[in-house]
């Protein structure tokens, strides 16, 4: 009888055995035959969105142009599902700009927008019928205000936010960023050194030359320098900035 029972247990251990190997042969077979496992299954389609703004930068600028209010911005998205593209070229797709519907159309991956008021802006893209649903993304678009950025075209030295120039001829730069203009002369520029209005070079207005030698070598004087620039084609399209120096 005690050889009978310990037949019967070691047949039961070798049962257990084999069906954990088979378990453990499966799993590792499974997902080469083409199955999913429950996290890979839960997978969501991604959105991969990419926008620019059609509006003016310096040519050297490498950074991303902002829009402005009134400016164009062309908007584009691609599905990532299962990690290939999604073909949505039967889907109807509808663009939203806040609650307001702005586009709509079969395979329409692409529009344009133009960007109303100065504030960021809500887009939002939502596909009909994608896999018997329907998907929807929506993301902010950052707005900026027309800027300039005044250049010093010699050496400066900043020490405690100062900013030093050498007693001599000094060469400014005024470099408008996300104007709605198409070209450098779409934009008036104004020159103003201690308040007072001062004339940019001749057929370059976005320059300025300073001969801080001309009056002798002054000590430790301060003065500043601001720049203005405002779109030929739309007066209420302005920027300017002001720079203090000292003169060493």
């Amino acid at each position: 009888m005690e050889s009978l029972n310990r037949k019967i247990q070691n047949n039961k251990l070798k049962s257990a055995v084999i069906f954990g190997f088979s378990i453990l042969v499966l799993t590792s077979i499974l997902p080469d035959q083409g199955f999913l496992t429950a996290a890979e299954a839960q997978t969501s389609p991604e959105f991969l969105v990419s926008w620019r703004a059609l509006n003016f930068v310096p040519s050297d600028y490498r950074g991303k142009s902002l829009p402005s209010k009134s400016s164009k911005v062309e908007i584009g998205f691609d599905v990532i599902d299962g990690n290939k593209i999604a073909n949505l070229s039967q889907n109807n797709i509808s663009w939203y700009l806040g609650n307001n519907q702005i586009n709509s159309g079969v395979g329409m991956k692409t529009t344009v927008i133009t960007i109303p008021t100065e504030m960021d802006q809500a887009v939002r893209v939502t596909i009909a019928g994608y896999k018997g649903a329907e998907l929807d993304f929506g993301f902010l678009l950052p707005i900026s205000k027309p800027k300039i950025v005044i250049s010093a075209k010699t050496p400066t030295l900043t020490a405690k936010n100062q900013r030093f120039l050498p007693v001599r001829s000094n060469l400014f730069e005024a470099r408008p960023f996300f104007f709605n203009i198409n070209k450098l002369s779409d934009v008036t520029f104004k020159w103003q050194v201690n308040n007072e209005l001062v004339s940019g070079e001749v057929g370059n207005p976005e320059f300025l030359t300073l001969n801080l030698e001309s009056n002798g070598k002054p000590k430790e004087s301060q003065f500043t320098i601001s720049a203005a620039a405002s779109n030929n084609n739309n007066q209420l399209e302005f920027g300017s900035k002001l720079l203090n120096f000292i003169v060493k």
